[in-house]
């Protein structure tokens, strides 16, 4: 019995160890990259680790019963458009809905969502979201500067051990 004990004990450990080892390392650095599955893209954006381009995307509902004289790569055109006016890029997602004839886009800029509009009235909500886009990369750009401000006060994260 004390074999087993012995045995479960260690698989334990070694099941434990590396995840209380990251942990540490996350709490000592405040790196992202440690921290023990729960490394995400939204959490390494937020640290300033990694960039994201093309914040707005643009989702065009379609419906299956709509007309189609319109392809999508037309639809996706005359959304561009007005954005690159803008000096802004947007990416274009479709999708349909079933028993529908509406065709209406939805801005998403982040965790925002705009819209949805009808696509005659799409125009009205491309200034938003090229808004909403310019205080996103503001929001980004301070925290990444917060974060190098840091970095520069701890040129190692080893200084922070020692400090205390």
């Amino acid at each position: 019995m004390k074999k087993d004990t012995l045995i479960g004990m260690l698989i334990a450990a070694c099941i434990v160890l590396p995840a209380m080892a990251a942990l540490a390392a996350y709490f000592i650095t405040k790196n992202p990259h440690f921290r023990p599955l729960g490394v995400t893209i939204q959490k390494l954006a937020d640290a300033g680790l990694i960039a994201e381009t093309g914040e707005i995307i643009a989702v065009v509902t379609i419906g299956d019963q709509a007309p189609k004289r319109i392809s999508n790569q037309d639809y996706a055109d005359a959304l561009r458009l007005p954005f690159e006016r803008y000096n802004s890029e947007v990416r274009v997602k479709f999708r349909s809905t079933p028993q529908s004839s509406a065709v209406t886009v939805t801005y998403m800029v982040g965790r925002n969502k705009i819209g949805p509009y009808s696509f005659s009235d799409a125009a009205s909500g491309i200034k938003t979201a090229v808004h909403a886009e310019r205080l996103l990369k503001a929001h980004k750009m301070a925290a990444l500067q917060k974060e190098q401000k840091a970095q520069a006060e701890n040129s190692t994260s080893w200084f922070r051990v020692f400090e205390d």
